[in-house]
């Protein structure tokens, strides 16, 4: 028997949707109309920046010359929030800002189509699917778990909501949205077999990968509960089947961005970003998996019935061994525990509706007292929910913007060390080179975390200034203690009081310090071999006398003045006469990428001790071009994007028919 689609009805269904939808919008409409929050310590302004760069310089932009001293741009983040911005603001000739939060708002609500969806599907219940999703909407069982989520929430509103509004999270919260359709999607697809719900479920899943990796690591971990409790109730190798269908399509559709070497990176810097995993985390976690894996096949085996349940089970299960074990036992098993929290409330929203009306009672009062307990905590927020929102209709009164503007017309086109909020926002609103940038996962030269980490939390200015010189800074900005700026990252904010000279002063604990370097272009003409002998630079605190040698080496090189101009954002001009034993360091990150050509002639692009180019040319050049290829993971990446995409499509109109193939997966019996 072939699997019921949403529910006897699609008319019913259509009709529950739309009025979710409205009743979604309702409670979220101030997101539908701001612009600015009036929280910028949220990190709002790193998406916002990152879409208003693709936005000025176009979506074919592969290279960022205002993010970590130069980046690729497919490393900084997943593309789907930035390029959805982008053309929401070109569509309705929005700010980026304005685009940014109206897309936000219009994937909120499609988290709630989800939970029906999702709900409706697998459990066959109009009604539970309903109380689903109107749960998801006013609910959040965390609250009642976690005491410091629950300060954190304002008027105790649902989690998910709170990470945009405080935080800033819209990516991982749109991937959460685009999650819970894509596992609706993905449950018809592996109980019916259809080509069009095959790539239906691939096309979500990719959609889900596209935001957020949080989102992605969430997708991998529940498809595999599905897959596994869809063979455990139904056996077969068909779900298999199905189950790598979608997977390699839903791949293929990523893959024009999620290259290899994404991958290597963004491990590399989780690092950086996320505290390690401890041994013992990881061996409860496998341990968890497979008493999992052992319940379903004892209670599923020949229980099609069961398959929900089933599901709910391991998902509450796993994710809230990651957040509870996390909040109370320092679990730790990958990345930061903490970030799927909303996955666990979402599914403890899910589980409970289920828990209702199942037997023994004592779990039906269970749910009950969940649901009782979480909407007693909510009635701040259902009975006020617009007071949430707190919006700044004047952006132009506060020291991000204002410092933004100072260093655009005062500065064009130097790059600044800029952190906090400020680092943020800085490039929200005009192209303002950085040290730092917006999404330290993607960066590609770690260097510069280490001189970040250096400059703001330590107290030798002689280090702090050879590391500026290093990293081509021509600018530091510091907040003290009366700056309306949120962070105020730089501990020490007198340090480079006498030492640097003062650019702007705003009066109110703000102060622009220039950098002092022999000439203003991001690339030096240097000694050979005295660049050839500089060391790494270490990553410990005795990294001085490196940094001095090599701030000396760029600064007191020859006395050849070079021009450098960026024709667009992936190509970069360089005029200076070079002699015989002299190269050129060029102070952007290395990325094999680069190409460089001297007289006619190409010559290789290295990295030096810093994590720069630079390129040896034939004495007697003057004139050096460098261009930014497309990787070749990219190209290869590319073509198999588009065959995918020709399989999606070939799929969605194909009419082949999989009755026979269909599997009798949960409670369709109930409506």
């Amino acid at each position: 028997m072939r699997l019921i689609p949403i529910a006897r009805s699609r008319y019913t269904a259509a009709f529950d949707i739309l009025l979710l939808s409205i009743v979604a919008a309702g409670l979220i409409w101030p997101l539908f109309q701001v612009e600015y929050f009036d929280n910028w310590m949220s990190i709002d302004g790193a998406f916002i920046s990152d879409a208003r760069f693709l936005s000025t310089h176009g979506i074919a932009a592969e290279w960022a010359p205002d993010f970590y001293c130069g980046n690729r741009l497919a490393y900084l983040y997943p593309p789907a929030i930035r390029y959805g911005t982008v053309l929401i603001a070109h569509l309705f000739d929005l700010s980026t800002a304005r685009a940014y939060h109206l897309y936000s708002a219009v994937m909120y609500c499609l988290g709630a189509a989800g939970v029906y969806a999702l709900t409706r599907v697998a459990s066959g219940s109009r009604a539970r699917a309903l109380g689903a999703a109107v749960g998801s909407l006013l609910l959040s069982p965390v609250l009642a778990i976690f005491r410091d989520i629950r300060l954190d929430s304002a008027l105790h509103m649902p989690q998910h909501l709170n990470i945009i509004v405080k935080w800033g999270e819209v990516a991982h919260m749109s991937s959460l949205s685009l999650l819970i359709l894509a596992l609706a999607a993905a449950w018809l697809a592996l109980g019916d077999g259809r080509p069009i719900l095959l790539a239906l479920a691939a096309l979500l899943c990719a959609l889900t990968v596209s935001f957020n990796l949080y989102g992605a690591i969430a997708l991998a971990i529940l498809f595999a509960i599905m897959v596994w409790t869809f063979w455990t109730v139904a056996g077969g190798r068909v779900v298999w089947k199905r189950a790598a269908v979608i997977v390699s399509l839903a791949y293929g559709l990523t893959a024009w961005w999620l290259t290899p070497s994404f991958l290597v990176l963004t491990a590399k810097n989780l690092q950086l970003v996320a505290q390690p995993a401890n041994t013992q985390s990881r061996l409860l976690a496998v341990v968890a998996i497979a008493a999992f894996g052992a319940i379903a096949l004892r209670f599923g085996r020949g229980h099609p019935e069961r398959a929900w349940p089933l599901f709910l089970a391991g998902g509450v299960g796993l994710f809230g061994l990651n957040a509870v074990g996390y909040y109370y036992f320092h679990f730790r098993a990958l990345g930061e525990p903490h970030r799927l929290i909303p996955e666990f409330d979402l599914l403890l929203i899910l589980a409970s509706i289920e828990c209702l009306r199942a037997r023994p009672r004592v779990v039906a009062v269970t749910g009950g007292l969940v649901l009782a307990i979480s909407l007693w905590l909510a009635a701040p927020y259902i009975f006020h929910p617009w007071r949430v929102y707190l919006v700044d209709r004047h952006p132009e009164r506060r020291i991000e913007y204002r410092l933004a503007d100072w260093l655009a017309r005062n500065m064009p086109g130097e790059r600044v060390h800029a952190a906090g909020s400020l680092g943020f926002w800085s490039d929200a609103w005009r192209d303002i080179p950085e040290v730092g940038g917006v999404s330290d996962q993607g960066m590609e030269n770690q260097n510069v975390a280490m001189a970040n980490w250096q400059i703001q939390v330590g107290d030798r200015p002689a280090r702090d200034i050879y590391w500026l010189q290093a990293l081509g800074a021509d600018a530091i900005v510091v907040h003290g203690a009366r700056s309306q700026e949120c962070f105020h990252a730089i501990r020490d904010t007198h340090k480079f009081s006498g030492r640097l000279p003062v650019l702007y002063d705003s009066g109110q604990d703000d102060v622009i310090y220039a950098v002092p370097r022999r000439f203003p272009a991001l690339a030096r003409v240097v000694d050979r071999r005295r660049v050839e002998s500089l060391p790494p630079i270490p990553w410990d605190e005795q990294d001085e006398p490196q940094l001095r040698a090599y701030a000396e080496a760029i600064e007191q090189g020859p006395d050849i003045r070079p021009s450098m101009r960026w024709p667009d954002e992936r190509s970069i001009q360089v005029h200076a006469r070079v002699n015989e034993g002299q190269s050129v360091v060029i102070q952007e990150t290395y990325d094999p990428a680069w190409r460089a050509w001297a007289a006619g002639h190409e010559v290789p692009v290295r990295r030096d001790a810093l994590g720069f180019m630079r390129v040896d040319p034939p004495a007697g050049t003057a004139d050096l071009y460098l261009h930014f290829d497309t990787p070749m993971q990219n190209q290869v990446g590319d073509g198999l994007t588009i065959v995918s995409l020709g399989a999606l499509l070939w799929l969605a109109v194909s009419r082949r028919k999989t009755t026979r193939a269909g599997l009798r997966i949960g409670n369709l019996g109930s409506a």
